[in-house]
């Protein structure tokens, strides 16, 4: 049980990586090619790129359709990285709960 809590804890330190690497980039936005320039051109918009979606092919020269595929991919791996934070949450409580408690298998009860 008690390896079963720090399995859980590592997971969740895990997603929580995952969820803040995740945020970042879609806040700071995609590495493209703007007025014969490279580099993260939406850096300092605060991430208010992601409500103008009419114009990220305008914004971003190259490559084509870099800012839908970058807020697609990151957007999925916040999803997924939120609910990898419950679910190893749930089981970090769960695990120590049954540390502390111990199993509930009755004393005399051979298994």
């Amino acid at each position: 049980m008690l390896r079963s809590v720090f399995c859980s804890a590592l997971g969740l330190l895990g997603a929580i990586y995952c969820l803040s690497a995740s945020g970042t980039g879609l806040r700071k936005g995609p590495i493209c090619l703007k007025d014969n320039a490279w580099g993260y051109h939406f850096k300092d918009t605060e991430g208010s790129y992601l409500l103008n979606s009419t114009e990220w092919d305008a914004m971003c020269q190259q490559p084509p359709h870099a800012i839908l595929w970058h807020v697609t991919l990151f957007s999925l791996m916040v999803a997924a990285s939120c609910l990898e934070v419950v679910l190893c949450g749930v089981q970090v409580v769960n695990a120590a709960i049954g540390v502390l408690c111990g199993d509930c298998r009755k004393k005399g009860t051979p298994q």
